[in-house]
C-alpha cells in the first residue's frame, strides 16, 4: 500500500479576454507577474499588471483598493514589492478577485503540473476512518484486503476547474472509458470530495486505486 499527496499547480495564471484600447477590440491579456503599488497618504492600492499579447497595452487587475497600511501583513507587502512569482500566480488564480474585476478568465487554456509526494503511512492525510472503511468494506468480489493499492489525497489549492477522470487519464495514460470502468468495477473509489470520476476536483479529494 502506498500513500501519495498530489498537488495540482497551474503553470501560469489564466489569461483574460477583454477589450483592448490599443487594438480596439477584444484580445487576450496575460499576467506580467508584476505588481503595481500605489501608496497615497494612509491608503494603499495594489494591482497585478496584465498585458495585451498583441500590442502590449497594460491592464491592472485590482487586488486591494484604498486599504490602510496595517491591513497587509508585512511579509505579503514585501512579496508584492519584489514581484514574487508564487504570489503573482496565487492572486492571478483567485476566483473571487477575477470575479470582482469581471474578468473573463480562460481556464481551459491553463497548463498544470502535478507535484507528487509519497508519504509515510503515519503522516498520511487519509483519515483512519477512511482506511478502516476500505478494509472492512472491500470492493464487490474482493475477498480480502489487497496491499497493491494506492491512497491519493489530491489538493487543488488554486481551484483549477479539472475533472477527476481527466486528471487520472493524463497521469496514467488511461482512456475515459477505462477510467469509468475501473470506478464501476470497484478498482477506483472516491473516499471524499466527490461521488464520481466525472466530478470536478474540489479543494481536496481522497481516492483509492487498486492494482495499478
Amino acid at each position: 500500500m502506498r500513500i501519495e499527496k498530489w498537488a495540482i499547480v497551474p503553470k501560469t495564471a489564466p489569461a483574460i479576454i477583454r477589450n483592448c484600447l490599443g487594438c480596439r477590440r477584444k484580445t487576450i491579456f496575460r499576467s506580467s507577474g508584476n505588481f503595481r503599488i500605489n501608496a497615497n497618504g494612509n491608503k494603499i492600492d495594489v494591482w497585478l499588471i496584465y498585458r495585451c499579447e498583441k500590442c502590449a497595452s497594460s491592464w491592472n487587475l485590482d487586488i486591494y483598493t484604498r486599504i490602510p497600511p496595517d491591513f497587509l501583513d508585512r511579509r505579503l507587502y514585501t512579496r508584492f514589492q519584489q514581484n514574487d512569482r508564487k504570489t503573482a500566480l496565487e492572486y492571478g488564480c483567485r476566483k473571487e478577485i477575477l470575479n470582482r474585476n469581471k474578468a473573463e478568465a480562460l481556464w481551459e487554456q491553463v497548463e498544470y503540473d502535478v507535484e507528487i509526494t509519497e508519504l509515510p503511512l503515519l503522516q498520511t492525510q487519509l483519515s483512519q476512518t477512511q482506511t478502516e472503511r476500505s478494509q472492512l468494506y472491500p470492493a464487490e468480489g474482493e475477498q480480502e484486503f489487497n496491499d497493491e493499492r494506492v491512497f491519493i489525497t489530491i489538493y487543488n489549492q488554486y481551484g483549477m476547474p479539472l475533472r477527476l477522470d481527466k486528471l487520472l487519464c493524463s497521469h496514467f495514460g488511461w482512456s475515459r472509458k477505462e477510467t469509468a470502468k475501473m470506478e464501476e468495477e470497484g478498482f477506483l473509489r472516491i473516499l471524499s470530495g466527490g461521488k464520481s470520476v466525472k466530478n470536478k476536483i474540489p479543494e481536496t479529494m481522497a481516492i483509492e486505486i487498486r492494482d495499478i
